[in-house]
């Protein structure tokens, strides 16, 4: 009678044992499986992150070569305006000297008849005299139009030089705005890795078995991975936010930068 017992007892302990086997193994497959559709899950979402950051590189190379176009194209606008403007500032001047030297002419042409009738003295002097005054008048007329050329250029450079400087400033608050939101969503990322990393350590701590509290420690480690790798990136954001701002202060305004 004991040894039947014993023989069953035995039998009894076998069978628990060949349970819990089964059910570690059973408890692996799934772990297994669970950590394949995580690994499944951030390749995916990896990939779609990849493919969101190429198609925003690719909108940002588009849009700064449009940008780039519309700026050349404005550029030549622009030199083709002074080009007109220097072309009617030298016809005004030379019209107004022809008219001028005309007038003048005439003048003379006219105190030389009086000269040829009467030949006083007085007249002969006041011929040099105009003589003198169409040089003059002449020399000014041509001046002015120089001054008013160099004033046309310097009103020109300066709309160019401020156009360059709000375009600038435009971009960089753009690109800096960029920045922020991607900071935005990488610190949301991370918040709830660290989620994930509370959930899975107080499942390791709950755990019944080793298979249990493996796999809620490797979930810990896939989590603290991932979030340093977060961290990592958005400390290079900000510090190209940074070398952004600097750029921008020291480039877009030589009299000290961007006043923000």
């Amino acid at each position: 009678m004991a040894q039947g017992e014993k023989r069953e007892n035995s039998v009894l302990f076998s069978l628990r044992e060949l349970r819990q086997i089964e059910e570690t193994r059973v408890q692996e497959e799934e772990d297994a499986a669970k950590a394949a559709e995580e690994a499944r899950i951030r390749a995916k979402m990896d990939e779609e992150r990849r493919i969101r950051d190429a198609e925003e590189a690719k909108l940002r190379a588009q849009a700064e070569e449009e940008r780039r176009i519309r700026d050349e194209q404005e550029r030549r606008a622009r030199e083709e305006q002074m080009r007109l403007q220097e072309a009617e500032a030298r016809a005004r001047v030379e019209a107004q000297a022809n008219l001028e030297q005309q007038r003048l002419q005439h003048e003379m042409e006219l105190r030389r008849q009086e000269v040829a009738k009467k030949r006083p003295t007085w007249l002969i002097a006041v011929a040099g005299v105009l003589v003198v005054a169409i040089g003059i008048a002449v020399f000014v007329i041509i001046e002015r139009g120089k001054d008013a050329d160099k004033a046309a250029k310097a009103k020109i450079a300066a709309q160019e030089e401020a156009a360059r400087i709000q375009a600038e400033k435009e971009q960089l608050e753009k690109d800096m705005k960029e920045l922020e939101d991607q900071m935005a969503a990488l610190d949301k990322q991370i918040e709830g890795l660290t989620s994930e990393i509370s959930n899975a350590e107080a499942a390791s701590k709950t755990a019944k078995t080793d298979a249990e509290r493996n796999a809620a420690n490797a979930r810990i480690q896939r989590a603290k991975d991932e979030q340093a790798r977060l961290a990592k990136e958005r400390r290079a954001k900000a510090q190209e936010k940074e070398n952004r701002k600097i750029k921008g202060l020291d480039t877009s305004n030589p009299l000290g930068g961007l006043k923000r």
